[in-house]
């Protein structure tokens, strides 16, 4: 048996958890979204899905013309990495942006959320007979595009945020030249 003092503490927790999380696609008292980085960047993930879906279909059927004869092996990869190379390579123009740069990398973060629910939730529906399949789809569809998404936009924005001016120089006005 359970220890309901025990469960009654734990649901406490999560409850909190939840309200917290859930509170800050809350609106303020002067109707703006408390964080604007987790609502932008959640929107930012379905049009970096779409951008990545739209790459596939658009070079797939060209690369496997392109690679026909080709090795089983090769033509995996290079079908996986190519369009995955391009929608990341676009996905980048949102740096030329003004604004938060951590919306890339949220947004990279949220699809890999998104990305993770759904290899959960098909690996349920389907079966563990099928995880070999499954697995196999994500690898191609989805691997490449979170590992290449993700480092670079990690990546790029480590260099920003290691160069951008200090806050406390920042702060002092009569230093700036």
């Amino acid at each position: 048996m359970a220890n309901p003092i025990r469960q009654k503490e734990i649901d406490e927790r999560v409850g909190k958890f939840a309200d917290k999380f859930w509170g800050a696609f809350q609106m303020t008292e002067n109707g703006r979204v408390k964080s604007t980085i987790l609502l932008y960047s959640f929107c930012l993930c379905w049009v970096l899905l779409a951008l990545y879906g739209g790459c596939f279909a658009l070079f797939n059927p060209w690369l496997d013309g392109l690679l026909q004869g080709a090795p089983v092996g090769l033509i995996t990869l290079v079908e996986a990495v190519v369009p995955a190379a391009v929608g990341t390579v676009a996905a980048s123009l949102v740096w030329l942006l003004p604004g938060d740069k951590r919306l890339l990398p949220a947004a990279y973060i949220w699809l890999t959320a998104l990305v993770l629910a759904c290899l959960i939730a098909l690996m349920i529906m389907m079966g563990w007979e099928s995880a070999g399949l499954i697995l196999q789809f994500f690898g191609m569809f989805a691997l490449a595009p979170l590992a290449l998404g993700l480092g670079v936009s990690l990546l790029v924005y480590y260099l920003y945020w290691k160069k951008r001016p200090a806050a406390g120089k920042a702060a002092r006005p009569w230093e700036r030249q």
